[in-house]
């Protein structure tokens, strides 16, 4: 294991190159059926895998076993690489995968869904290991879910369980994905500050939080919620009064006093699917410009950024040729992942 950043990311910059290339994505589309692009697919680095989970499962769930063992492989080798510090914020890095496997799951109890599409939509790659997952996933309701959560070691249990309780009283599905999110910034600030971690890493969090808050203020507009059950601290331009104007009658002159901040072109947006991708692609800039940094981790959430893109197409080609869906709305879909 290392403390040198400059190890890591050097090791990263190589696993970036095993990306699969642009050429992949045109082949697969070309692919007739779901049988024809899972031979492109076990054509491609993911073979071992695919060919491992082919021995269990059929279908897309063979497929998404394949694409969730590659992830948490990946991840797994990023941090046994990672001592001192910088295991330390690997560690932060990939609890952010906890935080979404949580609200993923918590949609799809919402939803009604069964085992067999939750598993095909998570990330395991965090500190809850895959078959941990599975258990909290095959949990009957939301509150068997939190309860299966509890005896875990994840920070975000005990919210979890409180968010999970109140959506039993009143189903409120966004407030109980909100609890996640203040309770997973809450934690990583905590520990970021004790681990002395990047000025340019710090930047980006931060970011990340006042991308929280502009997206929340958008979708609770003119609905009635308290700021303290929906506002998360911690950010710096989205302010708690720029915060509260979002949500209120006015909004649109309140999109005005983004100007000068990093989510200014969110103020000319018309849609919240508009202002949605906007926020995206700062996100994907502010990663990219802690990728700049040699000595710190913005390499290592680049690149898991790009890896995350890389699942998400390949579900979406496996769905797509499962479900037979025509190759010129996939390959629109496939722009958009």
């Amino acid at each position: 294991m290392s403390t040198d950043y400059g190890y890591i990311n050097a090791r990263v910059r190589g696993m970036r190159t095993k990306l699969l290339a642009p050429e992949f994505y045109s082949e697969a589309l070309e692919a007739t059926d779901f049988r024809a692009f899972v031979s492109v697919l076990g054509q491609s680095r993911y073979m071992r895998d695919l060919e491992e989970a082919q021995s269990r499962y059929e279908g897309l769930r063979a497929v998404d076993d394949a694409l969730a063992r590659d992830f948490f492989r990946t991840t797994r080798s990023l941090l046994s690489a990672s001592d001192g510090t910088p295991g330390q914020l690997m560690e932060l890095l990939l609890l952010r995968y906890d935080r979404e496997n949580i609200k993923t799951i918590a949609r799809a109890k919402h939803a009604g869904k069964d085992v067999e599409e939750i598993l095909g939509s998570l990330f395991p790659a965090g500190p809850l290991r895959p078959a941990v997952l599975e258990e909290v996933a095959a949990a009957p309701d939301m509150a068997s879910a939190a309860q299966a959560l509890m005896v875990t070691r994840t920070p975000l249990k005990a919210d979890f369980s409180k968010a999970a309780a109140r959506y039993q009283s009143d189903g409120d599905l966004y407030a109980l994905e909100l609890a996640i999110d203040r309770a997973y910034y809450r934690v990583l600030l905590q520990r970021l500050r004790r681990t002395n971690a990047p000025t340019s890493f710090m930047r980006h969090v931060v970011r990340e939080i006042d991308a929280t808050n502009l997206r929340t203020a958008l979708k609770l507009r003119g609905r009635a919620a308290e700021s303290d059950e929906v506002f998360v601290p911690g950010g710096r331009e989205i302010d708690r009064a720029l915060f509260d104007g979002l949500r209120g009658e006015d909004a649109r002159a309140a999109l005005q006093s983004l100007t000068g901040t990093t989510f200014a072109e969110v103020a000319e947006t018309e849609s919240l699917a508009q202002a949605e991708q906007k926020v995206r692609a700062i996100l994907d800039a502010s990663a990219r410009s802690a990728a700049s940094d040699p000595l710190g981790p913005g390499v290592v959430v680049r690149y898991l950024r790009l890896k995350e893109a890389e699942v998400a197409r390949l579900r979406l080609l496996a769905r797509g040729t499962f479900y037979q869906v025509p190759r010129e709305a996939l390959e629109k879909e496939l722009g958009h992942a």
